[in-house]
């Protein structure tokens, strides 16, 4: 980091790359995201190459990679190429297991046409609440 290369607030992170702060510090929690500083405050402060990294790590998960996975390719211990065709592989593994067995419709339709009501899982058809599975009431 340059001496003279401003530092940004996480809030400032987030409007520069378009990410929720709540997702810089998630990932900064979860180990794919490291602050360059901290204020006196235990602020994070980040520079430019934070968001540089923000929006890789916003762009591989993106593609539905786990966070495994994105740490891997931080350290270098994957490329991003390796991780996309096992990324690739497995999907297509689980399309092949779709192929074979369809998902089975979850509702049936009611003989005059409408669909059950959908509601809070322990909502009855009554809109009362009914108790889950240990007998408590579900708000």
């Amino acid at each position: 980091m340059e001496n003279n290369e401003p530092l940004l607030s996480i809030g400032e992170l987030a409007r520069r790359t378009g990410l929720p702060v709540r997702t810089i510090r998630f990932w900064s929690d979860a180990g794919v995201l490291f602050p360059a500083a901290r204020a006196e405050g235990g602020r994070r402060l980040y520079d430019a190459a934070c968001a540089d990294q923000a929006e890789l790590v916003s762009t591989l998960r993106g593609l539905g990679l786990g966070l495994a996975d994105v740490r891997r390719v931080l350290a270098g211990q994957a490329s991003i190429a390796e991780v996309a065709a096992a990324h690739r592989d497995a999907l297509d593994a689980q399309i092949r297991i779709l192929q074979l067995h369809p998902p089975t419709r979850l509702t049936r339709p009611r003989s005059n046409g409408s669909s059950p009501r959908c509601g809070h899982p322990g909502t009855r058809q009554d809109g009362k609440e009914s108790p889950d599975e240990h007998g408590e009431r579900v708000p």
